[in-house]
């Protein structure tokens, strides 16, 4: 080209031109999206994301770079600026930007998009050693490759054989029935008024073959939430349901559904790509390390419900956790989460293996003795909503710190307390009502079912 070249009218210069800053001002919302996510979850910034909108890294980059391209385009073109080009310069411009978005699409993919946990059908089972007959009930745990059709895991064990797992019906004989039995109540139910002002209400109860739990409704002014007192005889009754695939995570309320699940909370999130190390066990089968790597490396503090009813949380920085010891006595859940939040004599501590203290909303797996247990919900920051989607909160209860929490655990009685996923994955489900949040997706829930006690 010389001096004369080919010039757009002024209608499509203009719609080009307002295309451009269309695109161009769309890519910097969404980079402000992303960015508010980073600093509203900056333990794992990417989970909301990973979640809800795995687009978004590809897309941003695409805008900026087709805005950029529709205004080289108008210089060269149009009279953005009063430029002569050659043809092989305004190739070269284009070229230039087409390798700019590659590169920033490959940059911002590799960075958020792909991580060995979250990817499909990545994450196997690894059925750990069965243990040796005895008069405690013994995993089964079976093993098999997932597939994109079926990508929740719920059945890994066989029916509970007639073995007690240990003796809690001479322990506590009124805790279980032949014939179940399940009542509700409102959150007016108040059986007891606390000390410090709290309410307690019942609000659930159920007494079946192998599990019984109750659950009670706390508040304090705006501070609500909920605790399911639960009492297992067989161990196949404590089970978790997951998704190995990130890409397939469901909400509480759906995998608690697919167990007839009795009461059920989240767990750890393992398939967030948040584990580097540690340990994961579901229903007897190691789903992290992969293929049944030994483990020794552990970053954060270990809870691990073992197949005799017992529960050990392990201090990452003060224990010395030995995966061989772990194995030795047939773990069936192992979570990787954390932290741990009370001291080793039940009191509640001060300091934590983890950056998460802030106020949120929590999930805590309670232990008391072996076939006692406890889920604890704390609602934090929104409404709650049920099952039939109506608002039964006052939507501004605070939510706790860890030392809240710790206390909180102490003044429960229970003698360890490990502290699981929090946030908006934060859920407990019971009777088809969701007590938390139910909108958001995780990996995993850990529920109580009663398999003798016949379909809820």
């Amino acid at each position: 080209m010389s001096g004369k070249r080919v010039v757009l009218s002024k209608t499509a210069q203009a719609v080009i031109r307002l295309i451009a800053v269309l695109l161009l001002n769309l890519g910097i919302v969404f980079s402000a999206v992303y960015i508010l996510f980073h600093l509203l979850e900056y333990y794992n910034p990417h989970s909301f994301i990973y979640a809800n909108m795995p687009w978004l890294p590809i897309v941003i980059p695409i805008l900026f770079v087709l805005s950029v391209l529709l205004l080289d385009f108008l210089r060269i073109f149009g009279t953005l600026k009063k430029l002569t080009f050659r043809k092989e310069r305004m190739w070269l411009i284009i070229l230039c930007d087409l390798i700019l978005f590659a590169a920033l699409s490959m940059t911002l993919y590799l960075k958020t998009c792909t991580n060995p946990l979250v990817q499909p059908n990545t994450i196997e089972e690894y059925a750990l050693p069965t243990p040796i007959a005895t008069d405690m009930q013994t995993p089964d745990p079976t093993s098999g490759e997932p597939t994109d059709s079926d990508p929740i895991q719920t059945e890994h064990t066989p029916e509970p054989t007639a073995t007690p797992m240990i003796p809690l019906s001479e322990k506590f004989p009124e805790k279980f029935r032949e014939t179940p039995v399940e009542e509700s109540f409102g959150n007016d139910n108040v059986i007891e008024t606390l000390p410090d002002g709290t309410e307690k209400a019942l609000i659930y109860t159920y007494s079946g073959v192998d599990a019984a739990v109750d659950i009670y409704h706390y508040q304090k002014r705006k501070l609500e939430y909920q605790v399911a007192d639960i009492y297992v005889r067989d161990a196949n009754c404590f089970k978790t349901n997951y998704s190995l695939s990130y890409h397939h995570n469901q909400n509480t309320q759906f995998y608690a559904e697919q167990i007839h699940a009795i009461v059920a909370a989240n767990g750890d999130n393992f398939n967030s790509g948040k584990i580097e190390d540690g340990i994961v066990i579901r229903n007897g089968a190691q789903l992290f390390p992969k293929d049944g790597s030994r483990q020794t490396k552990f970053t954060r503090d270990l809870c691990v419900l073992y197949n005799d009813g017992s529960m050990k949380v392990y201090d990452c920085v003060l224990d010395t956790i030995d995966y061989d010891e772990i194995l030795s006595r047939y773990p069936r859940q192992a979570f990787y989460f954390g932290p741990k939040l009370l001291n080793d004599d039940g009191t509640a501590k001060t300091k934590f293996n983890s950056s998460l203290g802030k106020i949120n909303p929590r999930t805590v797996l309670g232990y008391y003795e072996p076939g006692h247990y406890a889920l604890l919900v704390v609602l934090g920051t929104r409404d709650m909503i049920d099952y039939h989607g109506k608002n039964h909160g006052n939507g501004k209860s605070p939510g706790m710190t860890l030392i809240e929490l710790s206390e909180l655990c102490e003044d429960l009685g229970f003698s360890m307390a490990y502290n699981l996923d929090g946030g908006g994955s934060s859920s407990m489900v019971w009777h088809e009502t969701v007590f938390g949040h139910n909108d958001r997706t995780h990996s995993d829930i850990l529920a109580l079912i009663d398999p003798k006690g016949g379909a809820r």
